[in-house]
């Protein structure tokens, strides 16, 4: 991926991410400058939307279980101790369809425009996902406190 490309991308993931958390989780989650490069990122609960485009990509966003009930806990008022699974699962579906949504917005009129599916929620301990093809990656983190985010775009 071109670095300008890649640049401006990134500044609007962050952004993305940085606008959904202050508003519907109440956290100011700050991008961390030193990312790791790998492509195969453990986590237990991973959202996942796919970005139609002229170039097809791969948007994820990947927890501890841990971190996620403290999220979703925030964007529903429900103790994280008391969050079903499925109500687990379904927020961070919601939490990936909402920086996607917004990205979305960000880009919407530029060369960068694209469309989303729904949603989506991978489930396991230590599971990552493996592509078949290098692929161009743009990998970013962010954190809060104890609260952490990883985010890949992945180029199909």
């Amino acid at each position: 991926m071109e670095s300008q490309k890649k640049s401006y991308l990134q500044k609007c993931l962050a952004q993305s991410v940085s606008d959904v958390f202050s508003t519907m989780v109440g956290v100011e989650l700050c991008p961390i400058e030193k990312a790791p490069e790998s492509k195969r990122y453990k986590s237990e609960i991973t959202g996942v939307m796919m970005i139609l485009s002229t170039h097809n990509a791969l948007l994820s966003i990947a927890l501890s279980k841990e971190n996620a009930a403290l999220i979703v806990s925030f964007m529903t008022g429900i103790d994280s101790a008391e969050i079903e699974d499925e109500e687990l699962y379904d927020g961070v579906a919601e939490l990936v369809n909402m920086i996607a949504g917004r990205a979305k917005a960000l880009l919407a009129g530029t060369d960068y425009h694209y469309q989303i599916t729904p949603p989506l929620t991978v489930v396991g301990e230590n599971h990552f996902i493996l592509y078949k093809k290098n692929v161009s990656q743009l990998t970013m983190e962010f954190e809060a406190g104890d609260i952490k985010l990883h985010l890949d775009l992945t180029y199909l």
